[in-house]
């Protein structure tokens, strides 16, 4: 696969860092590994104990029924016995959610398992009246709040680890697709630079549409180059059908990568329904059928999608501040490739956690912050005088 990657300012004004408030991320360790704690998590929570938190969704009990419980494994969500407009949540332990994510599956069983099992019966309770609270929160809720390592935090926002290649797409941020066209399409000759007679891009904005849902919107004309190419390839039917796809409450790019024999020329599919559950079983039945695609049994389910096929690149992308100014990068970024040498000593990160900025703290001089990938929206300070 042609990857062609980059880093691009974006066109718009900077803004100042917001305060941050309220308890900040952590950078500790679980099986003397850097782990990123959620401000969701006491400091005093030791890493052998089950977590217990408490979300507030006012309204919500307004029609709550007796029997609102969602569980599985160390998951748990149910209303609070005490505060009529909280929600009761109970994560796993830190030691047993790590070693789940690292593939050392506790006896009791594959906590990462229990979470998706979790997360379908929260879909089914919030129509049938339970839990109802805007986008999904008490899913967003769950997901930022489970420890991750540096290199893995794009799955509290966005979904993905690199075991699990479903990304999900959240307005603002853009896709770039990026396409490669071969002088010859053999097997053997496909990945030879020699081989390539140019290459075109394209940006998409994904955004929210007027009832929340989210759409794509091209921005800009498909650029070739050389420019030659566009005489000889002046129709792109694939990223006209993007444009197509409709307004959708979800959206998912679900990454095939080694899945997929070469020469089946099949790198991505975005996956559209009316909830993240419900791609998240649309995604399960991808996996098990990896060289066909998308498009041969969406329409059953009831699900929007497009494969992306030929030689042919997606990258997400979003905004982060750097010293102020914004920058578009590419989804998967670490600290380590936006800040000069040098500046660790005067480094300042700021998150969102549930909207809300917070610090995350680390040791003074603690290199391992700098393997941290980098999420939409995330703020980073240094000084000036760093080499």
């Amino acid at each position: 696969m042609i990857v062609l990657s980059s880093l691009i300012s974006a066109g718009c004004s900077a803004r100042r860092p917001a305060a941050s408030s309220g308890p900040p991320f952590r950078l500790g360790a679980v099986y003397g590994r850097p782990v990123l704690f959620s401000p969701s998590v006491p400091e005093a929570n030791s890493n052998d104990s089950g977590v217990s938190l408490q979300m507030s969704i006012p309204a919500a009990r307004a029609s709550a029924q007796s029997d609102c419980l969602a569980e599985d494994g160390p998951f748990r969500v149910e209303f609070a016995k005490q505060d009529p407009d909280s929600v009761q949540i109970n994560l796993p332990s830190a030691n047993r959610w790590i070693a789940d994510i690292r593939g050392i599956v506790d006896p009791d069983g594959d906590a990462v398992a229990s979470l998706y099992a979790v997360f379908g019966k929260l879909d089914q309770l919030e129509q049938n009246g339970c839990f109802r609270a805007k986008d999904s929160a008490v899913r967003r809720f769950i997901l930022e709040s489970l420890p991750m390592e540096p290199n893995e935090t794009l799955f509290n926002y966005y979904g993905y680890r690199s075991s699990r290649n479903g990304l999900d797409l959240k307005p603002s941020m853009r896709l770039k697709v990026e396409r490669a066209y071969l002088k010859s399409q053999t097997a053997e000759q496909s990945e030879s630079s020699d081989n390539q007679e140019g290459v075109s891009f394209v940006y998409f904005s994904v955004e929210s549409a007027d009832d929340g849902k989210v759409q794509f919107r091209r921005a800009g004309d498909v650029r070739f180059n050389p420019a030659s190419l566009k005489k000889k390839f002046q129709s792109i039917a694939l990223e006209s059908q993007l444009s197509a796809l409709p307004p959708e409450s979800q959206y998912r790019l679900v990454f095939y990568g080694l899945h997929v024999p070469t020469e089946q020329k099949l790198s991505a599919s975005i996956i559209g329904g009316s909830n993240a559950s419900k791609l998240d079983d649309f995604e399960r039945e991808l996996r098990l059928r990896p060289t066909e695609g998308c498009r041969h049994f969406a329409a059953k389910q009831n699900i929007a999608c497009i494969d992306f096929t030929g030689w042919v690149t997606v990258t997400p992308q979003f905004t982060v501040e750097l010293n102020g100014k914004p920058k578009l990068v590419d989804c998967g970024t670490p600290v380590r490739e936006v800040v000069p040498k040098g500046s660790l000593s005067s480094l300042r990160i700021q998150r969102q956690f549930m909207d809300a900025y917070r610090d995350i703290l680390f040791k003074s001089g603690d290199a391992n912050v700098l393997a941290l990938v980098l999420v939409g929206g995330d703020r980073l300070t240094w000084s000036n005088s760093a080499p």
